[in-house]
């Protein structure tokens, strides 16, 4: 495994649930030793098991956290919390995504760390930012919730229906890349002027940068609406969105007017000139307005082929902006992801190799890779404590006896293997 562009960079990971873990994971992936500050929980003794897996929740956890190490402590006692002061005093980052008054309540704001080290990075990413909803700090907002409020709800669905929620986490992602990339720049100013500094975001406002059409459209005319719904097709240049082929789906994206743009490529590879100067179908503005009959038309020709593969085959040949709807089924099995590397193989010693999916970013100098298993509960307590604060196994052993540390079952199991082969 080469090495990463974070190198050498120490990152205490104080988060939960989605947002917070998927921005430490990037780092992770970085390279940067990411240390997961866990809290003992009784129902994480074997995080990872095969009945866990085709489980809603026994993929997330091993997702949002591979290569991470987790310490496993108990900070509502004073030596607790004690050595997670001491491991802040060398660390370059700190990242939380709890509501102020938790971390406030264990002395983990930013001004209580920054007097424990002038030079340490905090990321605190919460739904509305530090302020809170309406003056609330403590206003608890979740992804759907930001989707909602950020307008992205508003955008989306069938043009004349209702807004809907669209899946995979997305507010959590794109907040928690936001965060990730917000820490890469404090630490390239920290190079230069050696100067710390807190990072606050908020994930409606991360959901609401990310929005380039109907947004900017709005604000720069002082509130005049633009862009709404566009069920299967967008409204913004048109055809643009999703069309029925013979097999399945595809997207197709052909704009403009005349016999050299997108559109009268398009009708030239279905055989159909006469559309270009058609006034119904002459420009975006006239298709959108017939874009029931638009769709048909292509549908039809879609429909006519062989097969899907002919298809995208054709639209290609013409410069076409196209691609097929696949599900994540047929992504895991396409060689194209497979040539581009989008799956990892990691070693799970609860598993055996699973596959996962890799970091999109390719370097041509660093690598930016998976660089281990996501941790069970408390594993990595002797490493990080021997290593950073210079405790011996002993000092440690006996932190766990008096439940200041905690160590899962399949925690220790793994670290006697590990001690074994080592």
């Amino acid at each position: 495994m080469g090495p990463g562009s974070l190198d050498g960079v120490k990152v205490l990971d104080f988060t939960t649930a989605f947002v917070g873990p998927f921005c430490s994971r990037i780092m992770a992936d970085m390279g940067a030793e990411v240390i997961k500050i866990e809290r003992p929980v009784a129902d994480q003794e074997n995080r990872f098991t095969p009945e866990s897996l085709p489980t809603r929740n026994g993929v997330p956890f091993l997702h949002l956290n591979g290569g991470k190490k987790s310490l496993c402590v108990d900070l509502k006692d004073p030596q607790g919390l004690e050595i997670l002061h001491s491991l802040l005093k060398e660390a370059d980052v700190f990242v939380e995504n709890y509501t102020p008054h938790v971390v406030r309540s264990y002395g983990l704001d930013y001004p209580s760390l920054s007097a424990l080290h002038p030079g340490i990075i905090m990321c605190s990413m919460t739904g509305y930012g530090q302020d809170g909803f309406a003056h609330n700090p403590e206003h608890v907002c979740t992804d759907p919730i930001a989707q909602a409020m950020s307008g992205l709800n508003w955008i989306t669905g069938e043009r004349d229906g209702e807004p809907y929620t669209i899946g995979g986490g997305i507010g959590d992602t794109i907040t928690g890349m936001a965060g990730a990339l917000a820490v890469g720049y404090a630490l390239f100013h920290r190079q230069r002027t050696g100067v710390g500094q807190y990072i606050d975001i908020s994930m409606i406002a991360s959901l609401l940068f990310m929005d380039s059409l109907g947004m900017p459209h709005v604000a720069a005319n002082r509130g005049v609406p633009f862009h709404y719904r566009n069920g299967k097709q967008n409204t913004y240049t048109f055809p643009m969105g999703v069309m029925k082929a013979r097999e399945g789906y595809i997207s197709i994206q052909a704009p403009g007017q005349g016999p050299e743009s997108a559109w009268g490529r398009l009708c030239a590879c279905m055989d159909r000139p006469d559309l270009i100067e058609d006034h119904r179908y002459v420009d975006d503005d006239a298709r959108l307005a017939h874009g029931d009959e638009v769709v048909a038309i292509v549908e039809s020709w879609l429909q006519s082929l062989p097969d899907d593969e002919a298809a995208l085959l054709v639209l290609a040949e013409a410069r076409i902006s196209s691609g097929p709807v696949l599900s994540q089924t047929q992504i895991f099995e396409h060689p194209h992801f497979r040539a581009q590397g989008a799956f990892q193989e990691v070693e799970y010693p609860e598993l055996g190799t699973i596959e996962v999916v890799a970091p999109p970013y390719k370097f041509s100098e660093t690598q930016a890779w998976v660089r281990g298993p996501a941790p069970q509960l408390g594993e990595h307590n002797y490493d990080v404590l021997a290593t950073h604060l210079s405790m011996s196994p002993q000092e440690i052993q006996e932190l766990t006896v008096q439940g200041v540390l905690y160590e899962s079952e399949a925690a220790k199991r793994r670290r006697l293997e590990d001690s074994l082969s080592g």
